[in-house]
């Protein structure tokens, strides 16, 4: 306990002051020696900037990226998709009751995340070592994925089931 240099006199220390140590010098490797930000780490993100900026500028140019007609408040588009992130909880709303895909699920998905700390009390970090935080996370992610393609790619006028490769054209 004597031997700690954390603890003085009972008490923990809560910060190393700065400084040189009362004997000799400090001994630095070269390998962790200061290196600036300016010029070094600056310059590269600018080169990595200039390089991203010219390769969209370039794709730019050579992909004609059309656009849709001027928006109509008056008409609302068929099918109507919801952002990325809730194509998910929209397909869920197609498949079941409201009540249950809008509330029922979302609760019990966050009810579930707020309780797994209580059921997982693995102390280990690793993963190979968390098969319950990691079977969890896989079935969320596969589920959450699953969903957005098929409200994405397999979803067309009507919210009907149509295949991605077959073109629509109107017809029922």
């Amino acid at each position: 306990m004597a031997d700690d240099p954390q603890i003085v006199e009972g008490q923990r220390v809560l910060g190393v002051v700065p400084g040189k140590p009362p004997v000799g010098d400090e001994k630095v490797p070269e390998r962790q020696k200061l290196v600036f930000t300016w010029p070094h780490l600056l310059v590269r993100h600018a080169v990595a900037s200039l390089g991203v900026l010219l390769f969209v500028l370039v794709v730019a140019i050579l992909f004609n990226a059309p656009l849709k007609e001027i928006a109509n408040p008056a008409v609302t588009p068929n099918p109507e998709k919801a952002p990325w992130y809730f194509v998910g909880l929209q397909e869920l709303l197609s498949l079941l009751h409201p009540m249950i895909a809008g509330v029922l699920l979302p609760g019990m998905l966050v009810g579930g995340l707020i309780i797994l700390p209580y059921i997982d009390r693995n102390p280990a970090r690793k993963a190979r070592f968390r098969k319950v935080a990691v079977w969890t996370f896989t079935l969320f992610l596969v589920a959450w994925i699953v969903l957005t393609v098929i409200g994405f790619a397999f979803r067309g006028p009507d919210w009907m089931w149509i295949w991605p490769w077959n073109e629509w054209h109107g017809e029922l």
